[in-house]
């Protein structure tokens, strides 16, 4: 076991290895971190969540499944905020969900019209892919029974033809700067400081911000210089917002900030969404959605493009040189993306594009062929499965949901994958994604397919370097070696205790450096 790192004056590893081999570099002047015997680890790269999103979130009313646990429990949460913040122009909560509710309904309007009347009120799920208003939102936003449902998205009516609240997909963010005003500078700084600090205390030093606007860009440069953001960011631009501007198709680089170090902050991938969510029945499969009501508008989940739009999409970013990055969650919209990255490459052949399909969950032999063919990604969240995975029975059966997120057969295959959190969907700790991996519980205590469990190894690997590769940062991070940035963490114990028996969780993040400096639990280190 190595007992020193020594890092040079730009943040780098200059050697790994014992007293003796740090003394040359100590007479130098060189930086020497002792590294006390502890367990020592490259950087968690968590590749696919939402800083912005998480940031804004800390400030919010949580929501979140235990200990809410019934449509009672989130008035009464919503109703002391209002108390609290009287001024508030608008009261929001995050990341409940109905799969984890006494009666598993949504909470509707005439529910949160309980909080007020006046005062307008939105609650988002979990997954990011519905929200829920009240009458008050509703009014301010425009929403009412003549307003059409939006291209991939919907209105949920009753039987009068009346907008519930609910709103899926595209319809969850119809107009929300009637809601709320764009964030100021300042404001944004704060938000993604908070989620600097919440993902360096999880031993997160590079993340992938997983749907940035174009008008954002400059609010995360602007985190950098300032300092708010430390973590190392890897943008994945919103491809169809990048389109809808006009104008000539931009290359990759084109959209990097001025002046910024890429190693800080860099523009990596064009983003697109091909479906919604398992939790919310939005997730485009080829057949029903178990206990489906005959007259659902959507009985399969719903693609968010018209599929030969998104094919043009990813075929006019495959030409442009861009690594794309797809969320693709049932196995209808998969095969679409599949089609679609092939489609680009006879367009166009690329070596070795890299494109990416995340979440990649609801799989079969056939599929996992075609991405180890393909050479196409799969950047999975392990973390959903203990989160979440109880409502994947539901929504799917038990058949289909035994085939979710098939971890063992995609290593088996030689498919790349990589894993990440989508953060704040799930809260987001890279130790409880590798303990998900290895034990694939779901919150009941069922097992989601124990085939499919992977080894401590192999978790930690897809949290480390498979990111840097995913993200192709791997010449900088990834692993601890003579010449790579020095991001580590140090944990409390060998990740050999992660076993896969629940109970008491031994292994914990004691510190997280980034360049060499501890940026999280000194103190822990004296």
């Amino acid at each position: 076991m190595a007992e020193t790192m020594v890092i040079d004056r730009h943040g780098r590893i200059a050697a790994i290895g014992n007293n003796d081999t740090a003394a040359p570099f100590v007479k130098r002047g060189a930086e020497v971190i002792d590294l006390q015997g502890q367990c020592v680890l490259p950087g968690f790269y968590d590749c696919h969540l939402h800083l912005f999103w998480l940031g804004a979130n800390l400030a919010n009313v949580d929501l979140s499944s235990p200990p809410v646990g019934t449509i009672e429990d989130i008035v009464a949460l919503l109703t002391s905020r209002l108390n609290s913040t009287p001024e508030s122009g608008c009261i929001q909560g995050n990341r409940y969900d109905q799969n984890r509710l006494a009666g598993q309904n949504h909470p509707d309007r005439n529910d949160l019209d309980r909080v007020s009347t006046e005062v307008p009120v939105r609650i988002v799920h979990t997954s990011g892919h519905a929200a829920v208003l009240n009458s008050a939102a509703l009014r301010k936003i425009g929403i009412d029974r003549n307003t059409p449902d939006p291209i991939g998205g919907e209105i949920v009516r009753d039987a009068s033809g009346e907008p519930t609240g609910l709103l899926l997909e595209t319809a969850s963010w119809m107009d929300l700067d009637r809601l709320f005003p764009v964030p100021t500078i300042e404001e944004a700084r704060t938000a993604l400081g908070l989620a600097n600090r919440y993902l360096l205390e999880r031993g997160i030093t590079s993340a992938g911000e997983a749907n940035t606007q174009p008008d954002e860009i400059s609010m995360y440069a602007d985190a950098v210089f300032s300092g708010a953001l430390t973590v190392r960011t890897n943008l994945m631009v919103n491809w169809a917002a990048v389109l809808a501007r006009g104008g000539a198709v931009p290359g990759p680089g084109d959209l990097q900030p001025a002046g910024m170090d890429w190693h800080k902050l860099h523009v990596g991938q064009a983003k697109l969404f091909s479906d919604g969510a398992i939790t919310t029945r939005t997730c485009w499969l080829t057949e029903a959605f178990e206990g489906v009501a005959e007259d659902a508008l959507y009985p399969c989940g719903m693609p968010l493009h018209d599929p030969e739009e998104l094919t043009q999409m990813i075929v006019k970013a495959h030409c442009a040189g861009w690594q794309l990055a797809t969320h693709a969650i049932g196995n209808q919209a998969i095969d679409l993306v599949l089609f679609s990255y092939a489609e680009a490459q006879k367009t166009k052949t690329r070596h070795l594009p890299g494109h990416r399909i995340e979440h990649c969950m609801l799989l079969d032999e056939g599929l996992i062929r075609r991405l180890r063919r393909q050479n196409v990604w799969s950047v999975g969240q392990p973390e959903f499965i203990s989160r979440l995975g109880d409502a994947y029975y539901t929504a799917l059966g038990s058949e289909r949901a035994n085939r979710l997120s098939p971890y063992a057969s995609l290593e088996a295959a030689g498919v790349a994958q990589a894993f990440s959190s989508d953060c704040p969907v799930v809260p987001g700790a890279p130790l409880d994604g590798i303990r998900a991996a290895v034990r694939r519980a779901t919150p009941s205590g069922a097992i989601v397919n124990d085939t499919e469990r992977v080894s401590v190894e192999l978790a930690a690997y897809n949290y480390t370097a498979a990111p840097a590769f995913a993200t192709r940062t791997q010449r900088d991070r990834g692993s601890l070696e003579k010449g790579k940035l020095a991001d580590f963490v140090v944990l409390s114990e060998d990740l050999a205790n992660m076993g896969i028996a629940a109970g008491e969780e031994a292994v914990k993040v004691r510190a997280t450096f980034i360049g060499g400096d501890c940026v999280y639990g000194k103190d822990n280190l004296l």
